[in-house]
């Protein structure tokens, strides 16, 4: 990397900047806010929840301000790094062995500059320098890392820089409370339509409430409110697997831009509602030598394996892996009625997977799971009712991918001296 030379920058070891894994004591049997990784999302600063839990002893101990790295090989790839910012003031929290604690020298390194260095390609890369152990199991060797050198502004130069990165964090987490507001509205506005049949009746009111007629379903669906039909998941849209073009060939792949091919990996490592596209694309070679099929936006992605129930919605053309059964909604029905009732149904789509290695639902099984089928007018209503909710989601999704795009292009430049 390439520092400004007119920089009043110092080299120094990691070692010199932060305490590796403070100690920190926490009484047993006392409640605590516990993160472990999967709380960690990629190319996201702040925590992503937390439990809370009854405290035994071990796991990784921080507070407040406290930067959260991992220290396997799987979670480094993955770029799960975040800034506690979770705990009230005093407050110790604890988490997974599979993480470090990186905490700032107060007055020598700053806690958002450290976390902005931590998140830096060539931090990350000392890191993966550092690794040790088997090829399935590798840990950072911390006195190794330790050692590690980097060039380090003034405490009020960091100060200075992490203002300019922080502000486009903020408005990452921000855009995400907005979406996660509007997930519980639709969510209840779902709830209350199709699972307690409290939709609009013809005066406006609930239909349920209101003393609205019902008739027996056929199946175990129990009683469904009449004009309404029961069906299979098939008569909603059309369920479509998924292909993955040769590994042998690299020719299939590209990391530039190509089509789009999503894997459940991909949405393990993203919390979106709106996919555009995964860490790889196909090439169009690629896509013309194996059974890969192009989805259209509005597509259902569900997963039917390892595991089974990661859904997501395709914002543009894409194609996906053989882990998904996609359904593509059928006239009428809307994205946003298929991911819901798929997400209610998630449990029962488990029930009927089947596997030694691991748990599948195919795609003739899938065709089968019997759903209610809501009139055609309701269905065209909701549709109407939440078209504003998901666009402004969809826009907040797209917004964030560009500021992220945005920081990660300043982050090495700032981070170097060079900007």
């Amino acid at each position: 990397m390439t520092y400004n030379m007119f920089s009043n920058w110092e080299e120094k070891e990691l070692k010199d900047i932060i305490i590796c894994n403070p100690e920190e004591h926490i009484e047993k049997g006392s409640i605590v806010k516990q993160v472990n990784l999967d709380k960690l999302e990629p190319c996201h600063k702040f925590i992503n929840g937390f439990e809370e839990v009854e405290y035994t002893g071990g796991g990784s101990k921080f507070r407040n301000y406290d930067v959260l790295f991992p220290k396997i090989s799987s979670a480094l790839m993955r770029k799960k790094t975040a800034l506690v910012t979770i705990l009230n003031p005093d407050e110790v929290g604890v988490g997974s062995n599979w993480y470090m604690v990186l905490r700032a020298i107060p007055q020598v390194t700053d806690p958002d500059f450290l976390y902005y260095l931590a998140i830096t390609p060539w931090f990350r890369e000392l890191a993966l320098r550092a690794l040790e152990g088997s090829s399935r199991s590798q840990y950072i060797n911390l006195p190794v890392f330790m050692k590690s050198k980097f060039f380090i502004p003034p405490y009020q130069e960091q100060c200075s820089i992490t203002k300019s990165l922080s502000v486009i964090d903020l408005k990452i987490q921000k855009n995400n409370n907005v979406c996660e507001r509007l997930e519980a509205i639709l969510k209840r506005i779902f709830r209350a339509w199709f699972i307690d049949f409290n939709f609009p009746n013809d005066h406006n009111a609930p239909y349920k409430q209101n003393g609205g007629s019902f008739h027996s379903s056929n199946s175990n669906l129990g009683n469904i409110p009449d004009g309404w039909t029961e069906g299979c998941l098939s008569d909603l849209g059309e369920i479509v697997a998924g292909a993955t073009p040769s590994k042998k060939i690299s020719a299939n792949y590209t990391l530039e831009e190509g089509i789009p091919w999503i894997t459940p990996k991909d949405l393990s490592q993203s919390k979106v509602k709106y996919i555009s596209q995964g860490a790889t694309n196909i090439t169009q070679e690629g896509f013309e030598s194996s059974n890969v099929t192009l989805l259209p936006a509005g597509t259902v992605l569900f997963s039917s394996r390892a595991p089974i129930g990661y859904i997501a919605i395709a914002a543009n053309e894409l194609t996906t892996n053989q882990g998904f059964r996609s359904i593509i909604p059928k006239g009428g029905i809307g994205s946003t009625y298929l991911y819901y009732l798929l997400l209610n149904k998630t449990e029962e789509i488990t029930n009927m997977a089947s596997g030694s290695t691991f748990q599948e639902i195919s795609g003739a099984e899938l065709k089968k799971l019997r759903v209610i089928i809501p009139d055609a007018h309701v269905l065209d209503l909701f549709q109407t009712k939440t078209d504003c909710l998901t666009r402004y989601q969809k826009n907040l999704e797209k917004e964030n991918r560009l500021l992220i795009a945005i920081r990660d292009n300043l982050l090495p430049l700032v981070m170097s001296g060079r900007l």
